[in-house]
């Protein structure tokens, strides 16, 4: 498919941009890693507001451009943990079909669990890739911790077996917080995207109603019950894949309980201050939003509940 100038135009700035912020984070240094997180922003904004064309297009860029000025593993990680998913996730986006006169998008609660799908292969990509191993990383971890404990000394100094043990718990949960946090990453990135493109005109997906429509089919409650339930049972890199799903899918249903937060907020007069207490208590205890994932389990049996007591539209 032919792309016009202007498709072509967006499809390199989107490329080097994504490709310079995952450069800015390595060739800076630690105060431009947060740029990094935004490394899928420029993708999200091409394929939502060109097609998915210029989206494979930038995608493909970014990751040629960092294997020949960083590096190849590098290149790798950009492309299965950032322009893949997103490249991917906005084409889907875009797609619609005209029933009855009207034109029916892709359901948002399918754009749900694609991500979250597509986030779990990528970190498992990575995970197989860089081998993530007690023996590899360990000692990187070793030292941050210590690092960590020099800069905030706890009240009672620890013993070297204490430090240890307290590595060695982190290294085990540090997969299951990390991808919840990613999908995090990726939706705040989706979202902003969105906002730009409907403020430029450019995006054809008329905006969701996220409190109302976000969703996950009830499989999903299974695939991180399943999950969790293995990463008890497995050790190693085994182990690793399975906390990498449980986080990413408890993270899902914790964020489709804030969204429950929010539509029980509208209308009711003490909604705003509800919602804004409950961001505080994430900000100052981030284990806080976890509890939420309750109240979007109920969402998901409720909502397949309501879908399959609805009778089917015959006309």
């Amino acid at each position: 498919m032919n792309m016009s100038p202007k498709a072509i135009l967006i499809s390199i700035a989107a490329g080097l941009t994504s490709a310079l912020c995952v450069m800015a984070s390595y060739g800076v240094g630690a105060g431009a890693s947060p740029l990094m997180l935004i490394a899928a922003f420029p993708i999200y904004i091409a394929a939502l507001s060109q097609g998915t064309t210029v989206g494979v297009a930038s995608s493909i860029l970014a990751i040629m451009i960092t294997a020949i000025m960083v590096n190849p593993q590098t290149a790798i990680v950009l492309g299965v943990a950032f322009t893949i998913p997103a490249s991917l996730i906005a084409h889907q986006a875009n797609l619609a079909q005209e029933t009855d006169g009207a034109m029916e998008w892709y359901p948002l609660s399918r754009l749900f669990f694609n991500l979250c799908f597509v986030l779990s292969l990528g970190l498992i990509i990575l995970g197989a890739i860089s081998g993530y191993t007690t023996e590899d990383l360990t000692p990187l971890l070793s030292d941050a911790m210590g690092k960590a404990l020099e800069a905030n000394p706890p009240a009672q100094p620890l013993t070297e077996e204490q430090t240890k043990t307290l590595t060695m718990t982190v290294f085990a949960i540090l997969p299951f917080f990390f991808a919840g946090i990613w999908l995090i990453v990726h939706i705040v990135n989706l979202q902003l995207a969105a906002i730009v493109c409907r403020a430029s005109n450019m995006m054809p997906r008329p905006k969701d109603d996220i409190a109302v429509d976000a969703g996950l089919p009830k499989i999903a409650v299974a695939i991180m019950l399943i999950a969790l339930i293995l990463s008890f049972m497995f050790s190693g890199i085994a182990k690793f894949f399975m906390l990498i799903i449980a986080g990413i899918f408890l993270m899902a249903f914790s964020l489709l309980g804030l969204a429950n937060l929010h539509k029980r907020a509208r209308g009711n007069p003490a909604g705003i201050a509800l919602v804004i207490a409950a961001y505080g208590a994430i900000f100052f205890l981030y284990p806080v939003i976890y509890l939420f994932s309750i109240s979007g389990i109920l969402r998901t049996f409720n909502q397949s509940t309501n879908q399959t007591n609805t009778p089917p539209n015959s006309g």
